[in-house]
């Protein structure tokens, strides 16, 4: 036992998993199934924040740590005193001496970082050794839901920021809030969906991304008088002279800060507005930095809100109110995803020894089968995704469909089909990442393309679908061969074959 928390990422551990994967894992090997092969695909039932897509992330830090997977003396010396409730070991002596060693054998298809993806849709689909399909579930699913949604949280606070027309920075400044020691995840989640900058020096030392922050509270009520708190900011901080004008009485703040310019002969650069009625102090700023006509000290002065921002509140700042803000500094609903802070994305077992398998339980039915999800692509615009059986490799060359495809819309009361013809433009959404336990096509890890990557995706997703309330529902369906299988197996299951 240490009290050094290690860095699962550089150390690779397969304890980055659930006690369960482990006692499963030995089972399959006493009975001889450890080498069976199987596949696993993580995909989620339900879009967040009441919105129609997920913007995936969390890719490149799974690799990270499936790079360094290994199972160390330590680890099995630990498994080794692991003990039941009844004192008796937990682990067989002939299962430590199988895992130690033992190097990854899957193979691992999945959406880049940055990408959309929609419910019910493969996200990873994983083959290999039903252990060691089963033992990176936890780390899999751990990095895919907690980044996606803040991702996608991130992607639609930049959409509300520019509903006007203007495009506005957003800042990331939930390191105090967010559940992450060191908040390195929530902050690279973030960046990917659309923030400009964060508030986490150490996260964006490490991400080289930029950071960015104002001054709190603390500072103003450390001297007798707010201008001299003002005027001292701006003197040894000459490049970052935006000041925090709420301490007190926000007008008396907002005076203050454009005394402390004129005192100082320093520009100002910008009021934060971090309480109370955002828009009203805003738009009561704007008006007192008109009154100072020419002034070249108050040319350039931006406008900053934060305090609990959303979406829906940008959205009411900007669009509704006309608050004259020209930077939004989101942190506590940003980084804990607040109004859905779990996705739910889940790792279902879809084919075992080359044969597809079935869930059927009410509303939760899986789809079966090794599967890829083949997108449609009009006049710039995602049209429509059709999940297919992984095997079809033929159906999307060189950006064109190559036959033409019948899809049957998931969750259709009527079985609504549609007809994409051959020749259309597409692409297949899932790509290959490992093969046979070694990293084939390694995750893009720069965040400024993640973040570009996210934004062109979010470009070829229509307005309908960007809604920030009641947004249309993106359409998903099966190709008719898999739909075909699905509806045998359901049948085969009902019937008690």
């Amino acid at each position: 036992m240490t009290n050094t928390r290690p860095n699962i990422l550089e150390t690779g551990t397969p304890l980055f998993c659930d006690l369960y994967h482990l006692t499963m894992a030995q089972a399959w090997f006493l009975d001889g199934k450890a080498n069976e092969i199987k596949t696993s695909e993580a995909f989620f039932r339900k879009n967040p924040f009441g919105g129609s897509y997920l913007m995936c992330a969390g890719l490149g830090e799974f690799v990270q740590w499936l790079e360094n997977w290994h199972f160390t003396d330590e680890d099995i010396e630990y498994l080794r005193r692991e003990q039941n409730a009844d004192g008796s070991k937990r682990f067989d002596e002939r299962f430590l001496e199988f895992i130690k060693g033992q190097k990854l054998e899957i193979s691992i298809n999945a959406v880049p970082e940055g990408e959309l993806v929609f419910p019910n849709e493969p996200v990873y689909s994983v083959t290999g050794p039903t252990w060691q399909v089963d033992l990176v579930e936890a780390a899999l699913l751990n990095a895919f839901n907690s980044q996606s949604l803040v991702a996608t949280k991130a992607s639609r606070m930049a959409y509300a920021a520019s509903l006007d027309g203007k495009q506005r920075p957003l800042l990331e400044f939930g390191l105090r809030r967010g559940h992450e020691l060191g908040g390195f995840s929530e902050t690279r989640a973030a960046f990917i969906g659309g923030a400009t900058a964060t508030s986490n020096t150490a996260a964006a030392k490490h991400y080289g991304i930029p950071d960015s922050g104002t001054m709190a509270h603390s500072f103003v009520m450390s001297y007798e008088k707010e201008v001299d708190a003002f005027k001292a900011f701006m003197r040894y901080n000459p490049g970052n002279t935006t000041l925090l004008v709420d301490t007190y009485d926000t007008r008396q703040g907002i005076q203050n800060a454009i005394k402390a310019a004129k005192e100082t002969g320093l520009p100002l650069m910008g009021m934060r507005v971090d309480s109370g009625d955002l828009a009203y102090w805003a738009k009561e700023a704007r008006k007192m930095l008109d009154a100072e006509g020419d002034n070249p000290l108050f040319k350039n002065v931006k406008m900053v809100a934060s305090n609990d921002l959303d979406e829906h509140l940008i959205e009411n700042l900007l669009v509704v109110q006309k608050a004259p803000y020209d930077v939004l500094a989101a942190g506590t609903k940003l980084v804990t995803a607040y109004d859905t802070p779990a996705l739910g994305g889940v790792f279902k077992t879809k084919q075992y020894m080359n044969r597809p398998c079935i869930k059927i339980a009410e509303g939760k039915t899986t789809i079966p089968g090794a599967t890829n999800v083949v997108r449609i692509v009009r006049n710039g615009k995602f049209e429509g995704d059709i999940i297919c059986q992984a095997e079809d490799t033929d159906l999307v060359q060189n950006g064109k469909l190559q036959r033409n495809i019948t899809s049957y819309t998931l969750n259709s009361i009527n079985g609504l089909k549609l007809e994409f013809k051959a020749g259309e433009q597409a692409y297949t959404v899932l790509q290959p990442v490992v093969k046979d336990g070694k990293v084939i096509n390694p995750p893009e890890l720069n965040l400024q393309k993640l973040q570009q990557r996210g934004k062109e995706s979010l470009a070829h997703l229509d307005e309908e679908y960007k809604r920030l309330s009641n947004p249309h529902i993106y359409g998903v369906g099966l190709e008719t061969n898999l739909y075909n299988t699905r509806q045998m197996l359901i049948l085969n299951a009902q019937l008690g074959r």
